[in-house]
């Protein structure tokens, strides 16, 4: 069965594949055009007049489309270029602009099956210089009763000078537009309609260099029946185009079911493997996670525990594993538990157990931190690491992680750390600063530099091993979306797994539906975690939570292909537990390509309200209800592509799976189904066309 990318775009942005998007040309203007998406650009200087919604029928005219480039030793502006070809092709458009210090290459392209457009500057610089702050666009809006709003996420972030992604709405009663950058943390603007769209590079540049810029979007949606305002939140619509965008741009889920144990807190081993006998007490817990039927692992200490080893590499010599640590690792393979390699970014251990930054042969290689930019947090002010924006560096990093993966004994790969070299969170120390004049970005702001340095870690190990399952934590959890390119999925952190099972998975389902409608994520980037309780202290286990498995486990398994658990693998759980949980990730191993696809039902997770979500492939799908209340409550949603992503007409059977019972009713495309769900219950229909 072949699933979709996703279904959460609208159906009113549903969009004809068979269409072609071709530059149309007529009088001075140029066009690209899909059929729900207008492009209109003056012929002879290339830049963008006006971006047309065909889903409403409005038009949104553009004034000021223009770039500039601030470097320590030059500013370049639209008006100081000379415009060399303006040239269209199929679904794009591209111009070339000349100076004497700079070569200007801008392209528009648009897709014929996509609701939305991309723009991507290039630079090549004909002199040495460093490159302080580039203006993508600045584009003023204008159209009938057009109102322009800003909206930041992730919403967490709140630390003084934390910049989080901002995307612009232009919303009037019919639907809109939305436009920004992709990438964390840009410099952008707004001032009544204009929006300048730009970031601060920070780089140092080589003559002959050509710096290829952060792509803009620009997109349309139409407004649904349930697109409600709120203060400072995106509207339904606008979530779920912003959401059928990334999905497009970071692309399908590459991997099925994915539960991964955290060993970190899953009671196995934070430090090196010493004994024979340390080695047989995690092997113990690899039996546990398969008897769980949890197949998957993130390592329990990084780098394997073999800190010493790790921050003592030089050039010349390889990674390897220890004897004992290829034991443990032998094992997993036996036992059929897939493990993850976590690697560090620029400390060996970040979170203490004798960790110090990479290449004590390489002073010149370390961040250097004026003690004002510290702020107030204590795990920082401890913390010292490598400057990632230097490539020699990079390069090193680089090589070491390849090596690890050349073993062969990880499916998975992650990072973790952040940019200072310490194990806390990245946010609340932007923008990361290092004083160092030697490094590739300027003295000062060197937070694109890493950014872009890690990115380019993450591709390489995309290249050389494409079916890795790239897992990632800090500093990606932190950066947001943009941050995801070429990852599979991303660590959480928020559900906090307080009280009892019912209330972790409102928590699951309340926290999932944030990172997709609010900071658009693709679900299927999403990890949901599950069991978070961690150990009281020393010698006493956590308390595991009893009753309503099956409430928390379709909680997360409704919300993602992938989870993450914190398991008591020494302290042990009951033998009916166990079998719960593996008979819920069998399940959910077979209906996988339903889980890939997801459209989140009107109500969220709430007392006296019963919430849930659709996974539906064309006519066939299922529908999950949770009712968290203590007593029985009706369900509802419509048999519509809008509603659950139905692709009707005709007449279909919706019967209950789960829990059994000989209950189904049959209805036509477009009516309402209306069940009742018992308290405190997770349900699961199955929905497939009559006979």
């Amino acid at each position: 069965m072949k699933s979709p990318i996703n279904r959460l775009v609208a159906a009113s942005v549903a969009l004809l594949a068979s269409v072609a998007c071709c530059p149309v040309f007529g009088g001075d203007m140029l066009r690209l055009e899909s059929p729900s998406l207008e492009l209109r650009f003056d012929s002879s200087s290339g830049t963008l007049l006006a971006v047309g919604n065909k889903l409403t029928g409005e038009t949104y005219n553009i004034a000021g489309d223009r770039f500039s480039v601030e470097t320590t030793d030059f500013r370049v502006g639209f008006r100081d270029v000379k415009p060399v070809s303006v040239r269209a092709e199929a679904g794009r458009v591209e111009c070339v602009y000349a100076h004497d210090r700079l070569g200007v290459e801008v392209a528009y392209t648009l897709d014929a099956r996509q609701h939305f457009a991309e723009k991507r500057v290039t630079l090549t610089f004909k002199q040495p210089c460093g490159v302080k702050q580039i203006v993508i666009g600045e584009p003023s809006f204008s159209g009938v009763d057009l109102q322009l709003v800003a909206y930041r996420y992730p919403k967490f972030m709140r630390e003084p000078g934390a910049e989080p992604i901002c995307t612009y709405f232009g919303r009037t009663g019919k639907g809109g537009f939305f436009t920004g950058i992709e990438m964390p943390f840009d410099a952008s603007t707004t001032s009544k309609q204009q929006v300048v769209l730009g970031y601060r590079p920070s780089l140092k540049v080589a003559a002959g260099e050509k710096l290829v810029c952060e792509p803009v979007y620009f997109g349309v949606y139409r407004r649904g029946p349930q697109d409600q305002e709120e203060k400072n939140l995106p509207l339904k619509a606008e979530s779920e185009a912003m959401v059928a965008m990334t999905s497009a741009i970071l692309g399908p889920p590459r991997h099925g079911l994915v539960p991964m144990a955290c060993g970190w807190h899953s009671e196995m081993s934070h430090v090196t493997f010493r004994s024979a006998q340390d080695v047989e007490a995690d092997m113990k817990s690899l039996d546990f996670l398969a008897q769980c039927g949890v197949d998957w692992l993130s390592d329990s200490h990084p780098w394997g525990g073999e800190t010493e080893k790790m921050h003592g590499l030089r050039d010349d010599q390889p990674y390897r594993l220890g004897d004992l640590y290829r034991r443990f690792l032998e094992h997993a393979r036996q036992a059929g538990v897939k493990v993850a390699m976590w690697g560090t970014l620029n400390n060996s251990h970040p979170w203490g157990n004798g960790g110090r930054p990479y290449r004590s042969d390489k002073p010149e290689w370390l961040m250097t931190i004026a003690k004002e930019n510290y702020r107030t947090n204590p795990i920082v002010l401890g913390a010292k690491g490598n400057c990632l924006a230097i490539r020699p560096f990079e390069d090193w990093l680089t090589r070491v992680n390849l090596e690890g993966l050349a073993t062969g004994y990880y499916p998975s790969w992650a990072i973790d750390g952040d940019f200072f070299g310490a194990g806390g969170w990245y946010t609340s120390v932007i923008p990361v600063t290092c004083t160092s004049d030697r490094h590739d970005h300027l003295p000062g702001d060197s937070n694109y530099g890493c950014q872009r340095a890690l990115q380019r870690l993450i591709d390489t190990v995309r290249r050389h091993y494409p079916k890795t399952y790239i897992f990632m934590c800090r500093p990606p959890m932190d950066l947001g979306v943009w941050s995801l390119r070429n990852v599979d999925v991303c660590f959480t952190l928020l559900e906090t797994g307080t009280g009892d099972n019912l209330t972790a998975g409102d928590q699951i389902r309340r926290w999932s539906r944030t990172r997709v409608q609010r900071d658009f994520f693709p679900h299927y980037l999403d990890q949901p975690l599950v069991f978070p309780s961690r150990e009281d202290g020393p010698g006493k286990p956590p308390n595991w939570p009893k009753g309503h498995l099956d409430y928390v486990l379709l909680s997360a398994l409704s919300s993602s292909p992938n989870q993450l658990y914190y398991l008591p693998t020494k302290s042990g759980i009951p033998d009916k537990d166990k079998a719960e949980i593996r008979h819920w990730l069998d399940w959910g191993r077979k209906h996988v390509e339903y889980l890939k696809v997801r459209k989140d039902l009107t109500n969220w997770p709430a007392p006296n309200k019963v919430d849930g979500s659709a996974h539906v492939i064309g006519a066939r799908g299922l529908v999950f209800l949770f009712n968290p209340t203590q007593k029985p409550l009706d369900g509802q949603f419509a048999l519509t592509e809008q509603s659950i992503g139905l692709q009707g007409p005709g007449r279909f059977r919706v019967s209950q799976l789960y829990p059994p019972a000989q209950r189904g009713v049959q209805l036509a495309f477009a009516e309402t189904v209306r069940w009742q769900v018992p308290e405190q219950t997770a349900l699961i229909l199955e929905l497939q066309p009559a006979r």
